[in-house]
C-alpha cells in the first residue's frame, strides 16, 4: 500500500512528539497538564456544563462551589492522560514490565480468582490504556477495541506497540466480532463502557438519571455466560504511577427473557462503574455530554418503564 507524504511527515512528528513527552521531567509536565486542565474546565462553558448536570447527579448534597472543584481537578487529570500515554508507549517500547508503575494491589484478590475468558470492563477513570495493559500483562494477553487512526504508519506502529505489551487492538468496527471470537477461543475480552450510544444503546440509570449504555459486552456475556469483571487504573500521586482497583467479579443471570435481562444487565454494570468512580471521582470524565441520548415514549428502559 501506497503510503501519502503527508501520513509519513505526520507520523514522524507524532514519534517526536511521545519521545519529547516522555522525556519532560514528571514534576513538570504534569503540573503543566493539570493546570491547562483546570484552564480550560474554567473557560469552556459548555463542558462545564455537562460537568455540573452530571455532578450534581452524582453528589446532590454537595454545594456547587465544590462540584466546580471537583470537575477542575478530574479535568486536570484528563489532561494528563496524553502524557500518561507517551510514557506507556515508551515503557512497552523498550519491553518494560507495567508492574514498575502499576500496583495491582487493590485488584490481585479479584484478578487471582479469575480464569479466562471473562470480560474485562471499565470506564474513562484515572487511565484505561493503562488498565488494558495492566490486565494484559497481568494474564499474559487480552483483546480490546479503539479506534482506528487514519494514519497507516500511525497505526501499524501503535498496534505493534501494545501488542508488545500483551493487548491485541481490534478495529471499533467490526470490533465486538472480532472480541466474541477472541472470547470464544478462551481469551479476555476488553471495553470501555461508559459513554454515551448515539445508536441502539440501552437506557439505564447512570448515577441517577437515564442515560443511553453500551449494550456488546452484556449481551456477549449473558449469551456466553462469561463472569465480568469492573476496574480501572487509578492514578496514585501527581504523575505516571496507578494502582489497578477492580469490584467483585459477577456473572449475569440468563432468565431467557432477552430484553429484560439485557437492561438487568446493564444496570448491573453500571451499578459497578459508579462504585468505581466513587473511589476516585477527581479522576473521572465528568464533561461528557453523558445524558445527549434520550428515549423516546416507545422505547423500554432498564427500570422497566414502557
Amino acid at each position: 500500500m501506497k503510503v501519502r507524504f503527508r501520513d509519513r511527515v505526520v507520523y514522524v512528528i507524532a514519534r517526536v512528539a511521545i519521545g519529547v513527552a516522555a522525556w519532560v521531567p514528571q514534576w513538570l509536565g504534569y503540573r503543566c497538564a493539570d493546570a491547562l486542565g483546570r484552564f480550560f474546565f474554567h473557560y469552556d462553558g459548555r463542558r462545564r456544563g455537562y460537568a455540573m448536570h452530571f455532578l450534581r447527579n452524582a453528589f446532590p448534597t454537595a454545594s456547587d462551589a465544590e462540584l466546580r472543584r471537583l470537575g477542575s481537578r478530574a479535568t486536570g487529570n484528563l489532561f494528563k492522560v496524553p502524557l500518561d500515554l507517551a510514557r506507556l508507549t515508551r515503557l512497552l517500547a523498550r519491553g518494560g514490565d507495567l508492574r514498575s508503575v502499576l500496583s495491582y494491589r487493590g485488584s490481585e484478590h479479584h484478578l487471582a480468582n479469575l480464569r479466562p475468558p471473562f470480560l474485562g470492563l471499565t470506564a474513562h477513570l484515572g487511565n484505561w490504556e493503562v488498565a488494558a495493559i495492566g490486565v494484559a500483562q497481568f494474564f499474559g494477553g487480552a483483546h480490546g477495541m479503539a479506534r482506528v487512526s487514519r494514519n497507516p504508519l500511525l497505526e501499524r506502529w501503535l498496534l505493534a506497540n501494545r501488542q508488545g505489551g500483551g493487548l491485541v487492538i481490534h478495529p471499533r468496527r467490526g470490533g465486538v466480532r472480532d472480541l466474541a471470537t477472541a472470547l470464544g477461543n478462551g481469551h479476555i475480552g476488553l471495553m470501555v463502557v461508559d459513554q454515551n450510544q448515539r445508536l441502539r444503546g440501552v437506557f439505564a440509570p447512570f448515577f441517577g438519571e437515564l442515560a443511553s449504555c453500551e449494550r456488546a459486552g452484556v449481551s456477549l456475556a449473558l449469551r456466553c455466560g462469561y463472569p465480568i469483571l469492573v476496574g480501572a487504573a487509578i492514578r496514585r500521586g501527581l504523575g505516571f504511577r496507578f494502582e489497578l482497583v477492580a469490584e467483585a467479579p459477577f456473572t449475569l443471570v440468563n432468565t431467557g427473557d432477552r430484553d429484560a435481562d439485557l437492561q438487568a444487565g446493564v444496570a448491573r454494570v453500571n451499578q459497578a462503574v459508579e462504585a468505581l468512580v466513587r473511589q476516585a471521582p477527581e479522576q473521572y470524565l465528568w464533561i461528557h455530554d453523558r445524558y445527549r441520548t434520550q428515549p423516546t415514549a416507545a422505547e423500554p428502559t432498564a427500570d422497566g418503564d414502557d
